[in-house]
């Protein structure tokens, strides 16, 4: 199915994005201390939809927040009361500015495991209402291998509008969803921006389609680092009692920081904070990197030594949900290679133990 596109400049797309944020609850990325989060604006001047991949902060916190209420209750001596939590503020009606072509990915990943043997409605519910502006990026970064993963990044419809940067200034704008195709068409500004699909001209619109390939295909020539996931795959299903689990991990301190910033990480954890007879139900980010994530209430962990925590996250990423659902638990963005205090990739670990001896 084809959906719009539409040809604008710098000016255009600003005075678009204007219009978004005055009409529509708006998320996008906001600088503080150096870095740069997803928050709600008012103003295109508080934010920076063209933020750097290296400098900015996953958007998945927007669908899976990293602490959340899922209950209230209240506890005495006849019995406890279940109550309702507050509204959700992120299950309205909202458009997304900003978001990488790879965190989008880990959205679309994240529909999996979401709907699989438990529907998590407040998830799907904040997917189904938001609207994701994707620009995509004009050079890789030192750390992103996304192009070498099993996704199509030219055609990725896992976002609903792609930004593209094209030559002599031009911006194109192109629906991915007909949720995208439909907000487009809902928000264009006839007299800044140029919809190729109403034209008559072939040829322009020919030469507007080889010019997004001919950024694409500059985009794909920048990376540093480059991986055959599909080899990948194959020799680290062989490799669960490798000993290069243990040399790639040593270095690492337990910080959890990796599954943090993490756009496909889901593990969670829930806790209960209680003041008298009354409390509240929490579910908030946890890791399998994490020392507790498995010990038991008798005691015994199935993983204390950290190398065999590393050793679940990788497969995780590697093998076990390719297994069950058919994608790789990574997109390739090197957030974890970013933020991680003592540098450790999980594209380096994951070659490592690919090319070590195979298990007998």
């Amino acid at each position: 199915m084809s959906f719009s596109t539409f040809v604008t400049d710098k000016t255009g797309l600003q005075k678009l994005y204007e219009a978004i944020i005055s009409k529509h609850e708006t998320y996008a990325p906001v600088e503080k201390f150096g870095k740069y989060d997803y928050k709600k604006v008012s103003s295109l001047k508080e934010c920076d939809p063209d933020s750097p991949i290296a400098m900015t902060m996953s958007v998945k916190p927007l669908f899976f927040p990293r602490a959340s209420k899922i209950m209230k209750y209240e506890a005495n001596s006849s019995g406890t009361t279940i109550m309702e939590t507050d509204e959700d503020p992120l299950a309205g009606k909202r458009v997304v500015l900003g978001v990488k072509h790879c965190d989008a990915r880990g959205l679309q990943v994240l529909d999996a495991v979401n709907k699989w043997d438990y529907i998590d409605s407040d998830f799907l519910k904040r997917r189904a209402n938001t609207v994701i502006f994707s620009t995509r990026c004009d050079k890789a970064d030192t750390h992103c291998f996304c192009t070498s993963l099993d996704y199509d990044l030219e055609k990725l419809d896992a976002l609903d509008v792609a930004v593209v940067n094209g030559s002599d200034g031009k911006i194109y704008l192109q629906a991915r969803t007909g949720k995208g195709d439909i907000f487009l068409k809902e928000n264009s500004d006839q007299s800044t921006m140029y919809d190729v699909q109403n034209t008559m001209d072939d040829v322009r619109s020919t030469k507007y389609e080889e010019d997004m390939k001919k950024q694409y295909i500059a985009f794909t020539g920048s990376f540093r680092l480059k991986m055959d996931y599909k080899d990948v795959n194959e020799k680290m299903a062989k490799r669960f009692d490798s000993p290069a689990f243990e040399e790639a991990s040593r270095n690492c301190v337990s910080c959890n920081t990796c599954a943090f910033i993490c756009p496909t990480c889901h593990c969670f954890k829930i806790s209960d904070e209680k003041i008298k007879d009354t409390g509240v139900r929490y579910k908030s980010y946890d890791s399998c990197n994490n020392v507790y994530f498995t010990l038991e209430a008798g005691g015994h962990n199935p993983r204390p030594a950290k190398f065999r925590r590393w050793r679940q996250r990788s497969m995780h990423k590697f093998v076990y949900y390719k297994e069950r659902f058919g994608v790789n638990l990574c997109v390739g963005c090197g957030h974890c290679a970013i933020s991680c205090p003592v540098n450790i990739s999980i594209f380096d670990v994951v070659n490592h133990v690919a090319n070590s001896p195979a298990s007998s």
